[in-house]
């Protein structure tokens, strides 16, 4: 009596085994025809995580546009004041 419990357990694991290892490949075959999501904080589940990625992004924009408006500001400010320390 043990041994063909022993029996029908082993055939239910193995069994059970295949299945899993038949949605495995299901779900890499599934994966792999979805495009890669990037890595990235953006695309994260936390609202906290989303709102300092985005705010990261705004600063660094604000950063690119505004450094080289200031440099030509002080370029002509340095211009403009050679030309009155001159007169």
């Amino acid at each position: 009596m043990e041994e063909q419990d022993l029996q029908r357990r082993v055939s239910e694991l193995d069994s059970h085994v295949k299945l899993l290892e038949e949605r495995v490949v299901s779900m890499e075959r599934r994966q792999s025809m979805q495009p890669d999501m990037p890595q990235t904080a953006l695309l994260s589940g936390s609202f906290l995580t989303r709102a300092f990625a985005v705010l990261g992004h705004y600063i660094v924009a604000s950063l690119i546009i505004a450094i080289p408006i200031y440099i030509v500001i002080f370029v002509i400010a340095i211009v403009i004041g050679l030309s009155f320390s001159n007169m």
